[in-house]
């Protein structure tokens, strides 16, 4: 499982991202629904990034391939902030009524947006450095061997 220290340390990165694009993708008819998401949608994003994280923490082969191996950590940073662009470049128009007044909003792509968000954080969850190989002391004999 991800360090308590690692998700401390990402939590409000991910709390503000997810305020900002939430906020953003949100018109003003859905302000209430929207804070309420706020409030458990970083919190669930990380549970969800955390467990799908799992199956690279507890098998040793994924686990020593995924941690440290940048490439993949670049591939998904990059996918996640094309993700974002895309969503807020790619309007969706929102047409209805509710308790008698009609809107009209074009809004970022909420979709294109939750994803880029979820891959962001899934990333900062679980990317880690590369294990320090352990330093071995020597031996009694050796010590003694080389007096």
């Amino acid at each position: 499982m991800a360090p308590v220290s690692q998700l401390a340390i990402a939590y409000p990165f991910l709390g503000a991202m997810w305020l900002v694009v939430m906020m953003s993708a949100s018109p003003t008819y859905e302000f209430l629904g929207s804070l309420l998401f706020l409030m458990i949608g970083p919190i669930f994003a990380t549970g969800l990034a955390v467990a799908l994280g799992l199956p690279l923490r507890l098998n040793r082969r994924l686990s020593l391939w995924w941690v440290g191996n940048w490439a993949v950590y670049i591939v998904l940073a990059v996918a996640g902030a094309l993700l974002l662009v895309w969503g807020y470049n790619k309007p969706e128009r929102q047409v209805g009524e509710i308790d008698g007044f009609t809107y009209d909003v074009v809004l970022p792509d909420v979709g294109l947006l939750m994803s880029g968000c979820l891959l962001l954080t899934f990333l900062a969850v679980n990317a880690g450095f590369p294990r320090r190989p352990k330093r071995v002391s020597p031996t009694p004999r050796k010590l003694l061997s080389a007096q």
